[in-house]
Formats: C-alpha cells, structure tokens, sequence
C-alpha cells in the first residue's frame, strides 16, 4: 500500500491539481473497488459535483465532493493515482475515472483490486472501516514524544512489528517502513514490544521519526510521477538475500502474523526463542 512517505508526496499535488474541479463525468471499470454508502447511482451522485478539497487521514485519501458528499478511497495492496490527458492509453489496471471539467481525468489504478473506493455522507466516517480510529501522527512532534511513545508502548503484548502496523495505534507505517524503521533502531521484527527497556523504546521512537522524515524528503525531492512508488532507497525492505548495507551480513526475511519482514540477523539479532533460524543460524524451538 501507499505509505505515510507515499501519501505525503502525492496528497498535496492531488489538492493543488483538483482543488475547484467539477466531475463531468465517471468511469468504472473495476465495480468490485466500489462501496456507495448514500441512496443513488453513482454517476449521478458524482456529475457536476466540484472538489472541495483531497487530505489524508492514515491510510485514506480524501475527496471532499460538493456540499454533502465525500469519496474516501483506501488504495491498499497496490492502488495508485495518475491525473492524465484522456488521449493517453488508459492502462490494464484502471479501476475507477473521474473526468474533470478541464478535460484531465483522475484515474485510481489498482491491479489486485484489494484498494476501496467508498462515497459517503460528508462526515460518516463509519461507514468506511479503520477511518474513524487512527492513531498518533508520528511526525508531530508535539504529541509523538518520547514519553508519549512508551507509554503506548507499555500498553501492547504484540511483536514490533505488530505494533508499528497499527492504524490505531499510530499513524502511519505499513510493511515497507516498517522494516527500515526496526532496522534503523537495529531490533529483530518478532521482539515483544513488552521486552523493550526505555532506552530501546527511544531508539525506536527517534527511528520512527527519522525514517518517515527523511523518506518523506527524498520522494519529494525525486519528485516522480504520481503513480510511481519510490522504494530503491529502502535498506533492507524487498532486498531478501542481499548484503546488509550496514554489516554485510546477507538479508533474511520472516513472517509476522501474517507479514513478511526483511531484516540483518547481525544488526538485528533475536532477543527471544523464535520458531525461525536464530541469527547466529541456529535452529530454536518455538
């Protein structure tokens, strides 16, 4: 999925681009992306509408769409945007258009058709899972405080990993930086966040901050197109088998309740009998 990084990039040019555009017209190509949560088809819902605005909150991006409506599109897996001439090809993964009023459509692409699109009532977050609880903004700096951290912290019985994946709890990481985020405090992916001292709880904390913080600054100073993901700076997220850039030990992968995590057995070395090969290559039992 798109990630905080991501989010931050591409949700200021959407504003700046669609900001005072009206819906001419809509195109569905994928239906199963769609949840319409008001009475009415959706064209009719959407045509002649102008956007008021797009924001983020967690993972979502937001269209505020006339006076009472708003489109809440949740990309997932592999949803992206693109705002393009409608003379170019639409691609194979085209899900959903907006044709605007300048005669640029918006176009949401998704290939796994894991993203939503949702149409509600301005204000009805609930009809839009995880939209109504997200947690703590991270990269504000007057409420993700080391304190604060540790406290939430002293809360959770899950791994790290787990833990930095929680909408709920913080927003917002998903796989990818997660990841680079543990590598960066140098913790194994399967460490109970309960078996962290203060000390490793600050580690983690100023690493949350600095990895989004910097990955935010090289995607905007890359400045690529909107629906291209920029990953190849990551460290160790998707280099599975590759030298760890701080060590050289080579890169492992495991699973974490369901996720995979890329990890340095050297750098991030297990804290606690695991069900995987330790990282001194010893076999432990669950």
């Amino acid at each position: 999925m798109p990630e905080r990084p991501d989010l931050d990039y591409v949700i200021p040019i959407l504003d700046k681009e669609l900001r005072g555009r009206t819906i001419t017209a809509v195109r569905v190509k994928k239906p199963v992306v769609l949840r319409v949560a008001v009475e009415g088809k959706l064209e009719e819902l959407l045509v002649g509408k102008t956007i008021a605005g797009v924001s983020r909150r967690a993972h979502f991006v937001r269209f505020d769409i006339g006076p009472e409506l708003e489109l809440v599109i949740s990309p997932m897996l592999a949803g992206r945007f693109a705002i393009h001439d409608p003379k170019q090809k639409a691609p194979a993964d085209l899900a959903f258009t907006l044709v605007l009023d300048d005669g640029r459509e918006l176009r949401y692409r998704d290939d796994v058709q894991m993203g939503k699109v949702y149409t509600i009532k301005r204000g009805d977050d609930a009809q839009v899972p995880g939209l109504v609880h997200v947690g703590i903004d991270v990269l504000d700096a007057k409420k993700f405080t080391r304190s604060a951290f540790r406290e939430m912290a002293g809360r959770r019985r899950d791994q790290v990993k787990v833990f930095l994946m929680d909408k709920t709890a913080l927003d917002a990481m998903g796989n990818a930086y997660a990841d680079e985020v543990m590598f960066a405090a140098r913790l194994h992916p399967k460490t109970l966040v309960r078996a962290l001292n203060d000390v490793e709880l600050d580690r983690l904390h100023d690493a949350i901050v600095k990895v989004l913080g910097d990955a935010i600054k090289t995607i905007k100073k890359r400045k690529p197109p909107l629906d291209e993901k920029v990953r190849d700076f990551l460290q160790v997220r998707g280099r599975h088998g590759e030298p760890c850039p701080r060590c050289g030990t080579t890169l492992r992968s495991a699973g974490v309740h369901g996720h995979d995590a890329d990890f340095c057995p050297e750098c991030q070395p297990a804290t606690r009998k695991t069900g995987i090969v330790d990282w001194k290559g010893i076999k432990r039992p669950g």
